[in-house]
């Protein structure tokens, strides 16, 4: 398996099984609490809630990755999440932000209306686009994680500058029109990330984030790996 960020990965049974302990030992500090806790096995024993490939922050061994695991429920208006360490293993399938778009159907309301037409604006200007973040986590599972939000979260590939350009300027507008903010990351050959306003400023040096680190890389870099 090629692990690169954003990627969801669904569990194997037996990891699945073991899931509910492993998310509570690795709640993040804040949510570190026994009503909380108890939420995470109720969550974890309803429905299969996928893991995020994501940068670690712990230790790995080499036949391991770091996934995030996202809760559809807040505390204090702030998402619950754990991270833990899963072996290779223990996964069964993983989903790409692309083919998370592909289920936009399953979105419902203002934010099932602005990633359908985010999609298919995408497509008429030549770029795909692909879901990540809370509408990505309710597509696939169908579980209420968009209450209350305010962005939708994209990671698009396949375009050039001008087609990118083009994208941005439509997707603000719809952005507009349904009431969110579209906060979108480009997808470079090799995996890594940058965000789309960045890569469309006049900056030489731009943020690029993989899962290994995060670096600044020259635009001439970029422009070629697009």
């Amino acid at each position: 398996m090629r692990f690169v960020r954003h990627l969801l990965a669904e569990f194997t049974p037996s990891a699945q099984a073991r899931l509910p302990e492993r998310a509570v030992a690795g709640l993040l500090p804040p949510f570190r609490a026994p009503e909380l806790e108890d939420r995470v096995v109720e969550a974890l024993r309803r429905a299969a809630l996928p893991g995020i490939v994501c940068r670690p922050t712990m230790a790995l061994a080499a036949t391991q990755v770091q996934l995030g695991l996202s809760f559809p429920f807040r505390e204090d208006g702030v998402r619950v999440r754990a991270a833990i360490a899963a072996e290779a293993d223990d996964i069964a399938a993983l989903t790409d932000p692309y083919q998370v778009a592909a289920r936009a159907g399953n979105l419902s309301g203002a934010i099932g209306g602005a990633a359908r037409a985010l999609i298919a604006r995408g497509a008429a200007c030549g770029v795909t686009v692909g879901l990540i973040g809370s509408a990505a986590l309710e597509a696939a599972t169908g579980l209420p994680y968009t209450g209350g939000v305010s962005d939708i979260d994209l990671l698009v590939k396949g375009g050039d500058m001008a087609r990118y350009g083009r994208f941005a300027a439509d997707a603000a507008e719809i952005g507009r029109a349904f009431g969110f903010a579209v906060d979108t990351e480009v997808e470079l050959a090799d995996g890594s990330g940058i965000k789309l306003m960045e890569l469309l400023s006049a900056s030489r040096s731009l943020l690029a984030k993989d899962l290994a680190e995060v670096r600044m890389v020259g635009r001439d870099e970029v422009l070629a790996a697009l």
